[in-house]
């Protein structure tokens, strides 16, 4: 009954200061649209026209849209899934950290980085944990040889694929590890153990396979789509020499790997204390602790990286889940290396290029941040006295969720969208152009709307974004 106490309060603890975070930025006109994103999607679903399982689109990872289902308030959907994941996760380490690792776990989850995550990104930090567990589990059962260890691993390695595609990357180099790990074992047993860590994510992921083929018509939608999670990312433009090359890769990933060594400067100390331990397996372990730098090295290959320091929070996952459950001594340098990446977690990301991590920084110091929905509810105001509205929500999503009736749009995911982008004077009251997005649908077709000029319509409303007619 204590223990379930001490598990609630700390769940409480931590949905609390997240909400309150999140609460905040929005009374301030913030919130990050990857949620406004998530919740649009969950609501084309629920109440399209017509509503249908596939109007989410099949080309993210469904669990980032699961807890949109059950939760109405997406201000609040982040931090209750992180805060469920964050006592998880801090339940596991509590049982193998000794008291002066406590420091450290502080530290952590005072990083304004993870709270950057827990409060806006939950699908990308539970991915990061879920992957931190997984290959914790595998490391567990090479030590012990339990192979409920390995399950378990593997089934956590499984849903990461639904949280982030590029968990496959990470398959031949586990079958690797596992390989090595294994010398003196039979082929049969060596089999046995690939198959039971990496079964749930082969199963996993021909599964979404062949949804996207039942749903989209082939099986690769998830991938070739224009909308793709592999695209969803901003394009670095230092990126587009190095996709491909396997040197430039290297060279991209070095130079990112030392600006960011201020804040993973623990995870490097954790790997060189490994040296201690015995040879049997110390290779594979080895291996298996370099996998952030291996995802970040193919992201990088693949151009599906961003160089954005919340990156550096799987980095420090790795370094105090292995410090723990190795028994790694909590040290001077060690604690000193997590003071210093502490620190430079709050002035690094203020001069990041990811603008959403650079805003809610500057929020935790400053308790200002720049709004970034005034347009969007400019609009949807502007759209309550029409009855059908032409509209691209590519980048047009944030007013679809505002407005809160997606029956009064055309969108792309309809049979009759390019009908009526081609006669919109027919069957829309009102359209909608996004000037600042070069592919939006609308502006194709009418360039000259960009400029406020459409036949057979009017002009409204406009900003720097949006321009919008009516009929």
């Amino acid at each position: 009954m204590s223990r379930f106490f001490v598990l609630y309060s700390m769940f409480l603890l931590i949905f609390s200061v997240l909400s309150f975070l999140s609460y905040s930025a929005y009374h301030s006109g913030y919130v990050h649209l990857n949620l406004l994103f998530y919740a649009e999607k969950v609501l084309l679903a629920r109440e399209g026209d017509p509503p249908r399982l596939e109007n989410i689109g099949f080309v993210y990872p469904p669990l980032a849209f699961l807890p949109f289902w059950v939760v109405k308030d997406y201000l609040l959907v982040s931090p209750l899934v992180s805060a469920f994941v964050l006592t998880a996760f801090l339940t596991f380490l509590l049982h193998r950290c000794q008291a002066p690792v406590y420091a450290l776990l502080i530290l952590l989850l005072l990083n304004p980085l993870l709270l950057f995550l827990a409060v806006y990104r939950f699908e990308v930090l539970t991915f990061y944990l879920l992957l931190t567990m997984s290959v914790v589990m595998l490391v567990l059962h090479m030590e012990r040889g339990y192979s409920l260890y390995l399950f378990v691993g593997g089934f956590l390695f499984g849903l990461c694929f639904f949280l982030d595609f590029r968990s496959l990357f990470l398959i031949p180099f586990l079958v690797f590890a596992i390989y090595l790990s294994t010398k003196e074992k039979s082929l049969g047993y060596r089999l046995a153990l690939m198959i039971v860590k990496l079964a749930p994510i082969v199963f996993f992921s021909f599964a979404w396979l062949y949804l996207n083929w039942i749903f989209t018509e082939s099986p690769f939608t998830f991938i070739k789509s224009p909308y793709s999670f592999f695209k969803s990312e901003p394009l670095d433009p230092s990126l587009l020499s190095v996709r491909g090359n396997l040197l430039k890769t290297l060279e991209y990933t070095t130079i990112k790997l030392l600006n960011y060594l201020p804040i993973i400067l623990p995870y490097l100390l954790v790997l060189f204390s490994l040296r201690k331990y015995r040879y049997m397996y110390l290779t594979p372990v080895f291996l298996i602790y370099l996998s952030p730098v291996i995802l970040m090295m193919l992201s990088v290959y693949f151009s599906t990286f961003f160089p954005a320091y919340y990156h550096t929070v799987l980095f420090l996952l790795f370094a105090i889940t292995f410090q723990a459950t190795f028994g790694i001594k909590a040290s001077r340098s060690l604690v000193l290396a997590f003071i210093i990446s502490f620190l430079s977690s709050w002035l690094l990301p203020l001069v990041s290029k990811e603008e959403n991590e650079r805003n809610f920084v500057r929020f935790l110091i400053t308790g200002e941040i720049k709004s970034n929905l005034e347009s969007y509810k400019k609009v949807a105001q502007v759209l309550k006295d029409c009855d059908k509205v032409l509209l691209d929500d590519a980048g047009g999503f944030p007013i679809v969720y505002l407005v809160g009736d997606p029956k009064k749009f055309y969108l792309p995911y309809m049979y009759e969208y390019y009908t009526v982008l081609s006669y919109p004077e027919i069957f829309a009251d009102c359209l909608i152009v996004d000037k600042a997005n070069a592919n939006d649908k609308v502006m194709v077709r009418f360039p000259k709307a960009s400029m406020g000029f459409l036949k057979g319509y009017s002009l409204i409303y406009e900003d720097e974004r949006y321009n919008v007619f009516r009929r």
